[in-house]
């Protein structure tokens, strides 16, 4: 099995953004309802859009809500966002070796281009595909299609990773091979559910398949 691209979802496969989403999803729930997210609830807050999450505490309130949260969290998000360890070795092997690398998220451009720049790994991504970039996001297949034609690349010679099931029928409905990154927000269970042809359970172990030619 041979890769050539490789296209990552970008919250929760190559940013630790959970606590930026959680405190800017506390302080606007917490403001507008009086209630406070638990635990439980939070763990199927990742992987779907902000409007998404914030419609279950009140759809007659959501704007409203949606309004705080984006206003608390571009204001705090630089305190919170890090890039996974072993991301940064990881996309500059993947460069060295001459590989297309790129993400596919659902996040709007308005966030992703400034938080590429705050986790330090804008020099190692050759394109961006964001949520608003694209008439259908994931698990739409669009996103992944339109980065395969940016980069000339071969679905088949294409894994598109990803910490969510969404990211693995994304990947799987544009005829690339896809990988669930099990360090993640998602669920092994959820994960293995979508059938991904890969797991990886760190972006060490991805380094050393690739660097192996394993994959």
């Amino acid at each position: 099995m041979k890769f050539d691209c490789f296209l990552f979802d970008f919250d929760g496969t190559l940013a630790y953004s959970e606590p930026a989403y959680r405190a800017a999803f506390l302080h606007s729930i917490e403001r507008h309802t009086g209630v406070l997210p638990n635990e439980i609830e939070f763990r199927d807050f990742w992987n779907v859009t902000p409007h998404e999450v914030l419609r279950r505490y009140g759809e007659e309130l959501l704007e409203e809500m949606f309004s705080s949260f984006e206003e608390h969290y571009y204001a705090t998000h630089h305190q919170h966002l890090t890039a996974y360890q072993g991301i940064e070795d990881l996309l500059t092997s993947l460069n060295e070796q001459g590989a297309s690398v790129g993400i596919v998220s659902l996040k709007p451009r308005r966030a992703g281009e400034l938080e590429l720049d705050i986790i330090g790994l804008r020099r190692l991504v050759g394109l961006a595909v964001w949520g608003d970039d694209v008439v259908r996001p994931k698990p739409e297949p669009d996103g992944v299609l339109r980065a395969l034609e940016e980069l000339g690349a071969d679905p088949q010679a294409t894994l598109v990773i990803g910490d969510s099931p969404s990211d693995i029928l994304m990947g799987r409905a544009a005829g690339a091979r896809t990988a669930a990154a099990l360090w993640g927000g998602s669920t092994r269970e959820r994960l293995l559910a979508a059938r991904p042809d890969l797991t990886i359970d760190s972006p060490t172990d991805l380094l050393r398949a690739i660097t192996a030619k394993r994959w």
